[in-house]
């Protein structure tokens, strides 16, 4: 049976398992910190581990993309610089922001900062993309969602950022400069191929700066392989499935579904990590992102919500 990847409700769906897989992931790479005993005040140890990872999913994705019937081929030139960037901005630098801030921050914050992406797309997407349409309950939506940023980093009433909470920020804007760029590769070829080639680049370059540095895998053992083999499996699947909806689907509305990535992180925190999502910061902060989800989506409507632009 052929998914229609266009339908809205079979593309929200779908959208909602990628983002259980890549929540799950914030609090499964600080247990990897711990399993394989990295040194989390090393970014060069960070790195590696960050580049072991998405060397293994890109190899993964192309051996699928071999199962599928296609020739594994290395890239032509005209295809080979757009996957360059989408690897440089989506896995290098994005990453590199992520893993070494994810060192120091609970993973549950670290997973609402990131929405800070999430907003520029939804308000934005427009000036970048003819099919996306600005509207009222998309500005609401991402006005919610910035809201939130701002509500989990309340202490005391005083907004307090750490040079941690400043990186995943950086990381942020790499999304969305990833995300425009993958779009735009996508118009042209296939999503698996793209996210297979780019993770892989990602990869290798992510794992050469680390051993360049100096940085080291403390042990491996039978439970860090595991923790491993469950980041790879839910960072091929999620991406997989987030770039073929990405191909299909305008890039606001699936970003309004993105912020429940952080939901899924915060449960996840909880049950594996202990983290204590009940701090009333946090509490607001998830309001904030369900209320933007349900008017980005419609599902609560505002009036006079025309389409503009």
């Amino acid at each position: 049976m052929k998914i229609n990847y266009a339908d809205k409700k079979i593309s929200s769906l779908l959208c909602l398992v990628a983002m259980f897989f890549w929540g799950s992931l914030f609090p499964m790479i600080k247990m990897g910190y711990n399993a394989f005993e990295i040194d989390v005040n090393s970014p060069a140890s960070i790195l590696l581990f960050a580049g072991i990872r998405f060397l293994i999913c890109g190899i993964v994705l192309l051996i699928l993309t071999f199962v599928r019937g296609k020739r594994i081929y290395v890239p032509e030139k005209s295809v080979f610089f757009p996957i360059l960037l989408v690897a440089l901005f989506a896995y290098v630098l994005h990453y590199t922001c992520t893993y070494i801030g994810l060192s120091h921050l609970e993973s549950s914050k670290t997973a609402l900062i990131k929405q800070i992406g999430t907003l520029f797309i939804i308000c934005f997407a427009f000036l970048f993309r003819k099919e996306d349409k600005f509207t009222i309950s998309k500005l609401a939506g991402g006005i919610l969602g910035f809201g939130s940023i701002i509500a989990v980093n309340l202490n005391g009433l005083r907004l307090q950022f750490s040079a941690y909470d400043f990186l995943v920020i950086m990381a942020a804007v790499c999304t969305v400069l990833s995300t425009i760029l993958s779009k735009n590769a996508y118009d042209k070829y296939d999503p698996l191929d793209v996210t297979a080639w780019a993770q892989l680049f990602g990869g290798v370059i992510l794992l050469l700066i680390g051993l360049s540095m100096g940085g080291s895998i403390g042990k491996v053992d039978l439970r860090a392989a595991a923790i491993l083999a469950y980041i790879c499996f839910a960072s091929c699947t999620g991406y997989a499935l987030w770039n073929i909806l990405l191909k299909y689907n305008n890039m606001s509305r699936l970003n309004t579904i993105k912020y429940t990535e952080t939901l899924f992180s915060a449960v996840c925190s909880w049950i594996l990590l202990g983290e204590n999502i009940f701090k009333p910061e946090y509490l607001i902060s998830f309001l904030l992102v369900c209320l933007g989800l349900l008017i980005g989506n419609n599902v609560i409507r505002l009036k006079r919500n025309k389409p503009g632009f």
